[in-house]
C-alpha cells in the first residue's frame, strides 16, 4: 500500500529516536540516585555524562554510517566494521569521561566497574549502528516499493484516457455536419481532458470523488450526443461521497464497461445508473446498466478495464478494497467498496 512509505518515514525519523533513546538512558542513573540505588557521586556522574557523550558521538557518527551503507550496502563487512568502530569509540569515550570525572574532583570508578562499563558501551554503540543500518534499509526498501507502486499506477492510469478520446473523436466525426453539436462535444472533450491532464501534471493518485463526477458529466454529455435517445443516465452521489478521496479514474472504467457492453446487449434505451454514498466509514460505489453479462474473451474484452481498476485498488488499499460484479438476465452491476481515508 502506498501509505506505508510516509508512515515509516514519520515513525522511524532520526531525531525522535535519537533524542528519546539517549534521553531515557540519561534518566536511568538519575532515577537510581533518587531512589538510593546509587550513592557514589562518581557513578552518577559517569551515568549522566555517558549518554550525553553518546548523543554527541552518534551525531558525528551518522554521516559516517550513511557513507558506509552507501559504500557497502548490505555487505557482511558492515558487521566487523561496526564492532571495530564500537571498540574504538568506547575506548576513546572511556578515556574522555575519566578525565572529566577527575576534572570535577570526583573519585575514580573502580577498575572492574570501568571494564564492565566499557563492554556495555561497546554493545550500545553496536546496537545503535545496527539499528541505524536496519532502519535506513527498511525506509529505503519502503521508498523503492512506493516508487514502484506509483510508477505502476501511472502506467495503469495512462491506459484509461485513450478509450474516451477515441470515442469522443468518433462522436465528432458522426456529428461533423452539425456545428452546434461539434462545438458542444469539443467543449466537453476539452473540459474532461483538462481534468485528466491536471491529475497527471500534479502527479495525484487521489482526488475528491466530486471532481471525477463533474468530469464524468462532460463524459456522459459526449456519449449522449453519440447515442442520442438510445442512452439514459442517472447520477446519485451524496455530498459526503463527493468529498471522499478516491483513486484517479475510479468510475470511468466501470462506466466505459457499462456503455460498451450495455449498448450491445440492452434493449433500447440503455439505462445506466451511478450511485455513491458513505456507510460506516466506507465509500460504496455502484455502476449499473441494463443488458446482459458478457463473459470476457481475448485481450479486447471487458476484463482489461476491470482488471486495471482492480489492480489499482489493490496497490492503494491492499485487501481493504473490494470490486464485485453481479448480474441478472436484464441488469449488470459493478460495485466498489473501499475505506474512506479522508475528505477534501
Amino acid at each position: 500500500m502506498l501509505g506505508r512509505g510516509p508512515w515509516l518515514s514519520g515513525f522511524f525519523s532520526f531525531w525522535p529516536l535519537q533524542i528519546a533513546g539517549w534521553g531515557l538512558m540519561t534518566l536511568v542513573p538519575v532515577l537510581f540516585w533518587v531512589t538510593g540505588s546509587i550513592t557514589d557521586p562518581s557513578i552518577l556522574c559517569y551515568g549522566i555524562m555517558r549518554p550525553v557523550n553518546g548523543f554527541l558521538i552518534t551525531l558525528a557518527l551518522r554521516p559516517c554510517c550513511s557513507w558506509a551503507l552507501a559504500r557497502f550496502g548490505k555487505h557482511w563487512l558492515l558487521v566487523p566494521l561496526t564492532f571495530l568502530v564500537s571498540l574504538l569509540l568506547s575506548y576513546v569515550e572511556l578515556m574522555g569521561v575519566d578525565r572529566m570525572v577527575l576534572a570535577f574532583g570526583l573519585p575514580g570508578v573502580p577498575r572492574q566497574t570501568r571494564i564492565a562499563i566499557f563492554f556495555i558501551r561497546v554493545a550500545i554503540f553496536m546496537i545503535w549502528m545496527l539499528l541505524y543500518f536496519g532502519i535506513k534499509s527498511i525506509k529505503r526498501h519502503a521508498e523503492i516499493e512506493r516508487e514502484f507502486h506509483q510508477s505502476e499506477l501511472r502506467l495503469l492510469r495512462s491506459q484509461v484516457n485513450p478509450h474516451f478520446l477515441f470515442n469522443a473523436l468518433a462522436t465528432i466525426m458522426a456529428v461533423r455536419k452539425n456545428e452546434a453539436m461539434v462545438s458542444k462535444v469539443t467543449q466537453s472533450l476539452a473540459d474532461y481532458l483538462r481534468f485528466s491532464l491536471a491529475q497527471e501534471s500534479e502527479d495525484q493518485f487521489q482526488h475528491p470523488l466530486g471532481q471525477e463526477v463533474a468530469a464524468l458529466e462532460d463524459y456522459l454529455l459526449v456519449e449522449k450526443i453519440r447515442f442520442q435517445e438510445k442512452l439514459e443516465t442517472r447520477l446519485e452521489v451524496s455530498e459526503e461521497a463527493c468529498a471522499a478521496l478516491v483513486p484517479t479514474a475510479l468510475i470511468q472504467p466501470l462506466l466505459e464497461n457499462a456503455l460498451k457492453y450495455g449498448q450491445k446487449t440492452s434493449p433500447p434505451p440503455l439505462r445506466i445508473a451511478i450511485e455513491a454514498r458513505l456507510l460506516e466509514g466506507r465509500l460504496l460505489l455502484m455502476v449499473e446498466n441494463t443488458g446482459r453479462w458478457v463473459e470476457p474473451h481475448g485481450s479486447g474484452s471487458t476484463g482489461l478495464g476491470i482488471a486495471n481498476l482492480r489492480k489499482r485498488l489493490h496497490l492503494v488499499y491492499g485487501d481493504q478494497a473490494e470490486l464485485t460484479l453481479d448480474y441478472t438476465a436484464t441488469v449488470v452491476r459493478a460495485q466498489v467498496s473501499l475505506p474512506c481515508s479522508g475528505t477534501a
